[in-house]
């Protein structure tokens, strides 16, 4: 399988056998000699890793004219955030992703233009159980106010404080989940959230845990509640959208900002090398890279497993998209469905075809059936997809055998646990180690737009100190 749209050669070098970041990598590896000597100013800023973090940091410090190595273990850019192209000529990215266009970081890095995004539909479907009911912004869709007003699926009253607590998260300030979260002592789950605001269970079970589930992987909603009113913020501000050539599109655009030959892939690396109680390099395959400063991009376990740092958070909130394809309009239009009865394995379906035509080849549309908590613990891939599709099949109205299982994808660290409080006990961009930070969703909050945020401030970091 390859991904859409290589990364252009002026970015990276040639690809070699694959190679994965072992998962005990070793710690800060000292080479034992102190030194005073100055640092030399050609070394490049060593960044480890090529997800989103790691490109906005080299970017930033290649603006800045600094040199810059990004070292990869993988054999492609964007960590996470990939797409692979299916024999059949689907594009399946490596789980159910969606863009929020309105991230605050996204704006300063991401050209949204230039990769042809589409919006998903600024509304949802709901099953009951009988019947799909559709939701909508009324901003947005005027015309459908009255109908969503008299909507079975919550009262009016809740309708009223949805709109009320709409307008306080579209109006706050805050420019990270995190900054929505408020101080630690005072952050409650999402749930304890909604609770506290007056809503009723219609909203909250019906509507807000298969939505904000969706997003936090999490329906029971015990994430901080930090991530719900940025998310809310950002859905007010624009809209969901995926690229034209699949999610990996995002980070490829970053790579080909960059210098020739500045990322390397297949490159795991083994230790950070450090000299008098500063990172001056970095080790992989047993040789060492000499580096002005090093900065660890690699996905929070991987980080903690390089630095020692024991405030990188590796608690997991996985994720299981079962990718379905067939002939016939599922018929949701661009609107993400919404399992409303917490009875099916399937949280949520997306119509990815029908927002994105390049993700299905012509005459096929392309679902995405996505599986959280207990169902997705299920070990058989087999069970799971079976389950999946006739879950899917039953919300869609249509018999289950018009629907081929393309591919389940199991992705066991989508983002890291978020319980109320956890933003206080982050560890910041600079660490304990002169010359070393942390370019980390870790260091602000599991987004796009914190991990983007992290780059942007890592090489501030790096660049401050002069490294």
């Amino acid at each position: 399988m390859t991904a859409p749209g290589n990364v252009p050669p002026a970015a990276v070098d040639h690809p070699v056998p694959v190679a994965a970041m072992p998962a005990d990598a070793a710690p800060i590896a000292d080479r034992g000699m102190a030194t005073d000597a100055p640092r030399d100013p050609a070394l490049p800023v060593v960044v480890v890793g090529a997800g989103m973090a790691g490109l906005a940091c080299a970017v930033e410090l290649a603006r800045a004219g600094r040199p810059v190595l990004v070292v990869e273990a993988s054999d492609g850019v964007g960590g996470r955030v990939r797409t692979d192209r299916h024999p059949d000529g689907f594009l399946l990215d490596r789980g159910f992703q969606v863009l929020l266009e309105a991230y605050p970081a996204v704006r300063r890095q991401v050209d949204l233009a230039a990769l042809r995004v589409a919006a998903f539909d600024a509304g949802a479907l709901v099953w009951t159980g009988g019947r799909l009911v559709p939701l909508a912004d009324p901003f947005r869709h005027p015309g459908n106010a009255l109908r969503d007003l008299t909507t079975p699926l919550f009262g009016a009253a809740d309708k009223v404080r949805l709109a009320a607590f709409g307008l306080r998260a579209r109006n706050a300030g805050w420019q990270t989940a995190r900054e929505a979260a408020g101080a630690p002592a005072d952050d409650v789950s999402a749930s304890e959230a909604l609770w506290g605001a007056g809503f009723g269970s219609g909203f909250v079970d019906r509507f807000a845990r298969p939505f904000w589930g969706g997003i936090l992987l999490d329906r029971s909603l015990s994430t901080s509640a930090g991530p719900l009113r940025f998310t809310l913020k950002m859905f007010l501000h624009g809209k969901a959208v995926l690229p034209a050539a699949g999610i990996q599109a995002m980070p490829e655009q970053l790579a080909d900002r960059l210098p020739l030959g500045t990322i390397r892939l297949n490159r795991p690396v083994e230790a950070i090398v450090t000299e008098g109680g500063r990172a001056v390099g970095v080790r992989l395959e047993g040789t060492t890279i000499p580096a002005a400063a090093v900065v660890v991009a690699a996905d929070p376990p991987a980080a903690r497993a390089l630095t020692g740092i024991a405030a990188i958070p590796t608690d997991a909130v996985g994720c299981t998209t079962v990718y379905l394809s067939g002939a016939r309009d599922p018929g949701l239009g661009r609107r993400l469905t919404l399992d409303g009865t917490g009875r099916l394995s399937v949280n949520h379906l997306a119509p990815l075809s029908a927002v994105v035509p390049s993700y299905a080849p012509p005459g096929k549309h392309l679902l995405a059936a996505v599986v959280l908590g207990e169902a997705a613990a299920e070990p058989d891939d087999e069970a799971l997809a079976r389950r999946a599709r006739a879950d899917a099949s039953q919300m869609l109205g249509q018999d289950a055998t018009a629907w081929t299982v393309l591919r389940t994808v199991r992705v066991p660290f989508s983002q890291f646990a978020q319980p109320p409080g956890i933003f206080g006990r982050l560890p910041g961009t600079t660490t304990d180690t002169a010359g070393l930070f942390l370019a980390s969703e870790a260091t602000v909050d599991s987004s796009y737009n914190g991990a983007i945020a992290s780059g942007e401030a890592a090489a501030a970091a790096v660049l401050r100190e002069g490294g």
